[in-house]
């Protein structure tokens, strides 16, 4: 049987005929990723940002991305191209205050953006159009301090909000109904120390960031704790100060290690698959990045540090 052997930058992979061995740590051989293309720089102006945070998508493949530093929302097509932009600094109706996060309902194409400052989550549609809100400042049930986070199952519409400040995960309906919360301040299982970064799988399995004590924490669609992986560090498997995550149609996680400036991509149950990205400013570097979202294949980086959004592939 004939061989050959290719590198990858990564790793060395024999190849016997069809299949494949890796020669070393499955992670690190097993995927890789390269740079596709990417947009974006520092300003206000059509396509460019000041804080790129928050990134999602939609089922048509157009990118929305949280300009954080403007108080806006920007829209791409899927190569870049800017499309349209909604927002301004404020407290009225689709006004936002240093907006984090953003999620889009794929079967509907409305989106949810968590709208820090204000203590509120905003729906919109996909070209801007201001549809309602929910929240304010507080401690009780659908009130919140500081929110972080947002995903919404795609099964039934429901919307997950990471309330960061008040170390907890608050579970609505599309209309923004209280449905129900779960977690509490700590490092036990269910516990969180600042949760950030949110998303929900196929199933309904809900994936949450918790930073502050650099794990991911996995829980069923009502809250009740699956399993969890992590800690601080920067080997493979470990964070440094993780802040978003998404979730592809294979059911694959990906998380932003921040302090690391590197995305890192497990399976569903926490086994480390691989990982790309270094500090700097050329192509698949990164400095300070903020969410990930998955569409087709390619994995969007928001990158606030570089003020650019980074596509990738897999080879």
């Amino acid at each position: 049987m004939d061989s050959k052997v290719v590198f990858l930058g990564l790793g060395l992979i024999i190849l016997f005929g069809s299949k494949s061995i890796a020669s070393a740590v499955r992670g690190e051989l097993a995927e890789h990723y390269v740079f596709v293309t990417r947009w974006g720089s520092l300003g206000d102006g059509n396509g460019q940002f000041t804080d790129a945070a928050g990134i999602g998508a939609d089922a048509l493949g157009h990118i929305y991305v949280v300009d954080r530093g403007a108080d806006r929302i920007e829209k791409f097509d899927s190569d870049g191209k800017f499309i349209t932009a909604w927002g301004s600094n404020g407290e009225g109706n689709g006004q936002l205050n240093q907006a984090r996060d953003i999620a889009v309902y794929p079967c509907g194409n409305n989106l949810y953006v968590a709208d820090r400052n204000n203590n509120r989550i905003q729906m919109f549609d996909s070209n801007g159009t201001f549809l309602r809100k929910w929240g304010s400042i507080g401690t009780s049930n659908g009130k919140f301090e500081y929110p972080e986070g947002i995903a919404v199952d795609s099964r039934q519409g429901n919307v997950y909000v990471a309330d960061t400040y008040n170390n907890r995960i608050q579970m609505f309906n599309d209309y923004g109904k209280f449905i129900t919360t779960w977690g509490a301040p700590g490092s036990a299982n269910g516990e969180f120390n600042y949760p950030e970064g949110i998303t929900v799988d196929k199933l309904g399995q809900v994936y949450v960031v918790d930073r502050g004590n650099d794990r991911i924490e996995k829980f069923d669609s009502i809250g009740k704790f699956i399993t969890t992986w992590g800690a601080p560090g920067s080997a493979n498997g470990e964070f440094n100060h993780p802040e978003g995550i998404a979730v592809d149609a294979s059911g694959s996680i990906y998380v932003v290690d921040h302090g690391n400036d590197r995305i890192e991509k497990f399976d569903s149950i926490g086994q480390f698959i691989t990982t790309w990205g270094s500090l700097g400013v050329s192509n698949g570097q990164f400095n300070k990045i903020s969410d990930v979202t998955v569409v087709s294949g390619k994995v969007y980086v928001s990158d606030y540090g570089n003020n650019n959004v980074q596509v990738f592939a897999i080879i």
